[in-house]
């Protein structure tokens, strides 16, 4: 097992776990880490071609593909490849199924065509999660994209007065550049790097 994890042979691994699960070689829990690192691996690793990621999204077991770390893992390798809206759509999918604060800031990051069913499906879940900073700062993000100057202040804003982050500060110094207002920009960005 360790000789293919540092062959990094995902589908080998895989197939390692499988073989000592079946002579109780390893517990069900040790088995269960190392798939979700392999799965993980494989995700990580499919950055050239889309049908491929595709393929591979595909034949993940969908008990992993609703933990947190694989769903934002595919989202990333969706979206460095050009399919936001996959990205988007898994995303939601799972959102639906299950709240995370942590992928629901994923969900600002790229914009597929259309750009207002994301901001309206991201209103809907704001009725039910009024208080999370990562679905405000998505929703800052998608109304930037959309040049919704005001309502992106307004929602960037209530997400740093809920948690302070990087990632809104950096998007309201970007909203405050394209406003012109670049000692405002040059304040963000700062507070960003801190």
């Amino acid at each position: 097992l360790k000789a293919q994890q540092q062959a990094r042979d995902w589908d080998a691994v895989l197939d390692v776990i499988t073989q000592l699960e079946k002579r109780n070689a390893i517990d069900k829990l040790a088995a269960d880490q190392l798939r979700q690192q392999a799965w993980l691996e494989k995700l990580r690793g499919q950055t050239q071609d889309i049908a491929a990621l595709r393929g591979l999204w595909k034949s993940i077991p969908g008990e992993f593909k609703h933990r947190s770390k694989i769903a934002a893992a595919g989202a990333r390798a969706f979206s460095q490849l050009g399919d936001c809206h996959s990205a988007q759509q898994l995303l939601a999918n799972i959102l639906n199924a299950q709240w995370d604060s942590e992928l629901v800031a994923l969900y600002g990051d790229c914009q597929s065509g259309d750009a207002v069913a994301q901001i309206e499906q991201a209103e809907k879940w704001l009725n039910l999660h009024q208080q999370d900073a990562g679905l405000l700062l998505a929703l800052g993000k998608l109304c930037l994209h959309q040049k919704l100057w005001g309502k992106a202040q307004n929602y960037l804003d209530a997400s740093i007065s809920l948690e302070p982050s990087h990632a809104a500060h950096t998007a309201l110094g970007q909203l405050a550049e394209k406003l012109g207002k670049h000692e405002l920009a040059l304040t963000h960005f700062q507070k960003a790097m801190q």
